[in-house]
């Protein structure tokens, strides 16, 4: 899947995205997890894991966000794309193996916006 890297990643997204390290439960067609996400936004997330399931594979996850009043988000997707082993790019940056999710439905509903203020009072 390394034609996927080569665009720039600004030019294929609609949100903005914030580097996170955030506990999410993954629920998808082969596994049951926790796993890390490692970017997030209104539009998806990225989750690091070694166990990827295959582009369009519907999956369900669920992660709180908030420091005082935590929010618990549940979201359905699919996934967009996979990686199934860590890469090191040219520049020296390692990759790990992992999914990129595009959320098709969030609740409660208003958590699209709750991520999006979240990210832009982040600097994301």
């Amino acid at each position: 899947m390394e034609g996927a890297d080569t665009m720039n990643e600004n030019e294929k997204r609609k949100h903005k995205r914030a580097l996170v390290k955030l506990k999410v439960e993954y629920r998808g067609k082969s596994f049951w997890q926790m796993v890390e996400a490692q970017d997030l936004s209104a539009g998806g997330m990225f989750i690091a894991t070694e166990k990827v399931e295959p582009a369009q594979t519907k999956i369900e996850v669920m992660f709180e966000l908030g420091k005082e009043n935590k929010k618990t988000i549940r979201a359905e997707g699919v996934v967009a794309w996979n990686r199934t082993q860590s890469i090191k790019t040219a520049d020296g940056e390692v990759l790990p193996a992992g999914m990129g999710i595009m959320f098709t439905k969030i609740t409660p509903f208003l958590s699209k916006q709750f991520i999006d203020d979240m990210i832009k009072n982040s600097g994301g």
